[in-house]
């Protein structure tokens, strides 16, 4: 698929929202593509074709920041909700781009939830207990969180372990963090927040932005940084975490502003990947110094993902195994 589905239904677009999670040692991603605000479908994306495969929709929410990708990108742990009986939220292993369960913990609150993959064969689950995973040989299918009916438990070899100290508490934070973290990201500004909440629209104001940074991993041939601003938490009617991208030379001099970009990431390359407008958007490393006033200039588009819509799909055989 190199553009969006064909539409299942009729009926005015809805808003999209894209957010990406890079594989660290293949050149494989996922898409979380939410809108409206509780369904959400997962794509896995070839960062060497730009091919995107479609998977599964939730009607739910998924908590993408809590969420990770195996090195190998072949597994995905996700933080998932649908706030009904009899389990509200919970945190499962899946093959992306499908959402079926290989395991699954149920949690029942928004604290925590999610986890990180360590290495290889470790995964950091973000509950304050470590349990026993519900299996496929433990449970049958269920409506609101599908686990194959299929005689396969989960692997040896793959271990579970509580993420942090901390696991289990805080929200999209400290997950977040840790996972920037490892990835590249620095915090370079705490920001400062506004003492009236909701009166400009966010649960709460940056007056002045929190900035996290990322250098290119070209580094010293092409000195350029991609920097997260964070300007507010929750806008009415909005966007939950409202930030904005630009790029900026190593001194600070500024080069591109991306405004109303929802997620951007270097890729190994030294290509820069982003989404603006359920959107995908690839910029060749070769263009990322070069000063530019519009966000698009010289960028590719990969995809235009605002015209899909919610389809009950089945996942296929393979996803309901564990990968070899």
């Amino acid at each position: 698929m190199n553009g969006p589905d064909v539409p299942s239904t009729s009926g005015p677009e809805p808003s999209c929202r894209l957010y990406a999670i890079l594989a660290r040692e293949s050149r494989s991603a996922v898409i979380f593509r939410r809108g409206p605000s509780r369904q959400v479908r997962l794509l896995r994306w070839n960062l060497q074709t730009d091919r995107i495969e479609p998977g599964q929709w939730l009607k739910g929410r998924i908590y993408e920041r809590r969420c990770d990708l195996s090195h190998d990108g072949e597994l995905l742990v996700y933080f998932a909700a649908k706030w009904e009986t009899p389990t509200s939220t919970w945190t499962a292993i899946s093959r992306p781009p499908h959402l079926t369960a290989l395991a699954f913990w149920p949690k029942g609150d928004a604290w925590g939830g999610g986890g990180l993959f360590l290495n290889a064969r470790t995964l950091g689950l973000n509950h304050m207990t470590v349990t026993a995973p519900i299996t496929q040989t433990r449970a049958r299918a269920k409506p609101w969180h599908p686990l194959p009916d299929a005689p396969e438990p989960m692997p040896r070899g793959i271990n579970v372990v509580p993420l942090a100290a901390w696991a289990g508490r805080g929200e999209d934070r400290p997950i977040e963090d840790t996972r920037l973290a490892r990835d590249g990201w620095r915090c370079t500004s705490q920001g400062r927040s506004s003492s009236t909440r909701g009166a400009s629209g966010y649960f709460i104001e940056m007056i002045e932005p929190e900035i996290y940074e990322r250098p290119s991993p070209q580094g010293a041939r092409n000195p350029v940084v991609l920097r997260r601003l964070l300007r507010g938490i929750h806008e009415k009617n909005g966007r939950w975490n409202v930030e904005d991208f630009d790029l900026a030379r190593a001194d600070g001099t500024p080069l591109r502003s991306l405004p109303g970009c929802n997620w951007a990431d270097w890729q190994s390359t030294g290509d820069l990947l982003f989404a603006i407008d359920g959107r995908l958007y690839r910029l060749p490393a070769r263009d990322v110094a070069t000063p530019a006033p519009h966000p698009l200039a010289g960028a590719h588009l990969i995809a235009d993902l605002t015209a899909m819509r919610f389809e009950p799909i089945i996942s296929p055989p393979e996803a309901r195994l564990w990968p070899r």
